[in-house]
């Protein structure tokens, strides 16, 4: 009897070809599976000699799937996930019995408000895990993928592949830091603002080195900021403000700031404070796991503290009513 595809292939094979699928590149199919380009060549001959198609031809910027390519990556992850949750299920989910590494990347404005208290969290339930915090980058979605991450936090709905799914998060009020003397002390934040200040931006490689989300989100009300200051460090910005007229605009609250070093205002359109989004973000084959659903209850309890406190916080000359009924809602800053 004529061997089919399924009697030759392995499961690895198919690890392959979903990866050469994402990237449509041989090296970097190589890095995210942690193997060697030859090796990665071998194991696509061999998926072309079990499907008897060349599934993947050379064109000038990497590889281009066949007809028989998108009819494979259109079915296959469904049923890898699904194969996937039955080999890896078990019976009871123990959060202290835990150990080993979990990777996550957060988006900037988060690494403050969450890294210290996710640990802290993390260590009274699961003591021998070791937890790997990095910055959502431009290389996330592939590491997301490619299992090298385990989930990430970002501040917006992103066009991202399919096979990752992305939980929303509590939203949180859109902030700006200025010093205690600036002439806006006493006046309030809106759209405005940012075509009469410069800023100092939270920069971060990989993200926001060619345009800042308060530029683009600013674009919609025809305002160009002016950005005096970059820096990947929260604590060398908020000291630039506090001895400059020039405001920062942040989602999430630094913790521990001085109250002497700079005031925090909200920001307001339409007399309404702007409202902004997160998602967890991770491998649609993590869906079921107890362990991923523990991250994401934990985080949510988290900003939604942060939401209550800021709250309590807004302007008291806004009415709650108007308050509940027109929060405006943007994608980020």
């Amino acid at each position: 009897m004529k061997n089919t595809p399924f009697d030759v292939l392995n499961l690895n094979l198919i690890k392959v070809f979903l990866s050469l699928y994402e990237s449509l590149n041989t090296h970097r199919t190589a890095e995210q599976l942690n193997l060697s380009q030859p090796a990665i060549s071998r194991h696509l001959q061999k998926l072309r000699d079990a499907f008897n198609d060349p599934l993947f031809v050379k064109v000038h910027k990497g590889l281009k799937p066949t007809t028989k390519a998108h009819f494979l990556a259109e079915n296959l992850p469904k049923i890898w996930h699904e194969l996937e949750a039955v080999i890896n299920h078990e019976d009871e989910f123990q959060l202290d019995k835990l150990s080993g590494k979990i990777n996550i990347a957060l988006h900037p404005v988060f690494i403050d408000l969450l890294s210290d208290k996710l640990f802290m969290k993390l260590k009274h339930h699961a003591p021998d895990v070791e937890l790997v915090i990095s910055v959502w980058s431009k290389d996330t979605q592939a590491q997301l993928l490619a299992g090298q991450l385990d989930f990430g936090i970002t501040i917006e709905p992103m066009d991202l592949s399919k096979e990752l799914s992305q939980r929303a998060l509590p939203k949180l009020f859109a902030k700006l830091y200025l010093n205690k003397q600036h002439p806006l002390i006493n006046e309030q934040i809106n759209q405005h603002t940012f075509s009469k200040y410069s800023l100092a931006i939270l920069h971060v490689p990989g993200w926001n080195e060619h345009i800042t989300f308060t530029e683009r989100y600013l674009s919609r009300f025809g305002v160009s900021p002016k950005i005096e200051y970059r820096s990947p460090h929260p604590n060398s910005i908020l000291n630039v403000v506090s001895q400059t007229e020039l405001i920062h605009p942040i989602i999430a609250n630094y913790q521990d700031l001085s109250a002497d070093q700079v005031s925090k205002k909200f920001i307001y359109v339409d007399e309404s404070p702007v409202m902004l989004e997160s998602a967890f973000c991770h491998h649609y084959r993590h869906r079921n796991s107890p362990l991923y659903q523990w991250f994401y209850t934990a985080i949510t309890e988290m900003l939604e503290h942060e939401y209550q406190l800021d709250q309590s916080h807004l302007d008291e000359n806004i009415p709650h009513e108007q308050f509940a009924q027109t929060s405006h809602r943007a994608n980020c800053l």
